[in-house]
């Protein structure tokens, strides 16, 4: 009869040998695409922030469908929270604004 656990160990290994390797490959993209960005910022050929292509970029700060679309959901909560630095209109609840994470209140 033949004994199962040395035949699992070897296959859970040659599998998690495998999702290394695959993970590896992933990171060592990563890292490259990483470079690749500091060196093309660096040189001024990418500015700092760059639009992302799957979201279509930065909305423009407060505009009229934000502050919209937080007075419909915020009726219940009082007036909504405009945030010092980007203008977006906040929920009143939120410690922070949704879009630059700048504190929306003094702190302590």
């Amino acid at each position: 009869m033949i004994d199962l656990g040395p035949v699992y160990l070897a296959v859970v290994g040659t599998l998690l040998l495998v999702a290394l390797g695959l993970g590896f490959r992933v990171l060592r993209g990563i890292v490259r695409e990483g470079r690749d960005r500091r060196t093309r910022r660096q040189a001024g050929e990418m500015e700092k922030y760059t639009e992302d292509e799957e979201y279509g970029g930065r909305p423009s700060a407060g505009s009229e469908g934000d502050r919209a679309a937080v007075e419909e959901r915020d009726d219940s909560n009082g007036p909504a929270a405009t945030c010092p630095n980007c203008g977006a209109a906040n929920e009143s609840g939120f410690d922070y604004c949704r879009r630059c994470t700048t504190p929306l209140r003094p702190g302590p």
